[in-house]
């Protein structure tokens, strides 16, 4: 017998068949388009421990994922009836992932936004697409290509492993410091006021990250997360290469 309080996703597949209504419901994601992009979001949200509904047109994107995700259909979500078999007006979240089909992905959040769930993130691929989307009413707009070449731009010019804009006036950096901050603590740096960062997190060596506070010295092997508008970490980033 099922358990009626065990999670979602750790119940029999066979609980969810012809109506995952009641997943929907209990605060599931739902993923619409389950391509290489909409697949690989569904797998780490799993991961993470929540609830997933993926939903696709192609048979067989559907079967191939039967095994990974709670509950997987194949269905059209530009189709009200559809939408509403599915409970996706009471998910928690929707994710419309669907990239290559403009014109499905438009109908998709136009169709959601009417049933009254604004809780909606839609992947565009262009401009205009999330122009379109934008007007529509959808609040989170998520762009992976063009995010994930901006990124690298940073990565390429500065000496970061690691960048996350997180607003067009702040960034989060992982980086090395600069030989000038070795051997001195950061209350004697001044880093904010010279340079516009500061220095939230340092790893050293096998001891894993930990925050950081006035006292923290900083070692040449150390890796450090810096935080600031992004020319200011970039710049700060790039200290030591500007030298050579």
């Amino acid at each position: 017998m099922t358990d009626p309080h065990a999670p979602w996703h750790s119940r029999a597949r066979t609980f969810f068949t012809g109506d995952p209504t009641p997943l929907a419901q209990h605060g599931a994601v739902v993923i619409i388009g389950l391509g290489r992009f909409g697949a690989a979001l569904a797998r780490e949200l799993v991961d993470l421990g929540v609830d997933v509904v993926g939903i696709d047109r192609d048979e067989a994107v559907v079967e191939s994922l039967r095994d990974e995700l709670p509950f997987v259909t194949r269905a059209d979500a530009t189709q009200d009836a559809a939408l509403t078999q599915l409970g996706v007006p009471e998910a928690s979240r929707v994710i419309i992932a669907i990239g290559s089909d403009l014109e499905a992905s438009i109908l998709a959040a136009s169709r959601i936004l009417r049933s009254g769930n604004d809780r909606v993130w839609a992947k565009a691929i262009s401009e205009p697409h999330a122009e379109i989307l934008a007007q529509l009413g959808v609040q989170h707009i998520v762009r992976p290509e063009d995010d994930m070449g901006r990124r690298l731009a940073h990565l390429i010019r500065g000496h970061m492993s690691d960048f996350l804009r997180i607003d067009s006036d702040y960034a989060i950096v992982r980086t090395t410091p600069p030989r000038r901050a070795v051997g001195h603590a950061l209350g004697e740096l001044g880093l904010r006021d010279s340079h516009g960062i500061t220095v939230i997190a340092v790893k050293r060596g096998e001891q894993g990250w930990a925050n950081t506070d006035r006292s923290t010295v900083l070692e040449a092997s150390d890796e450090i997360i810096i935080a600031g508008p992004p020319a200011a970490v970039e710049r700060f980033s790039m200290l030591d290469r500007r030298r050579h």
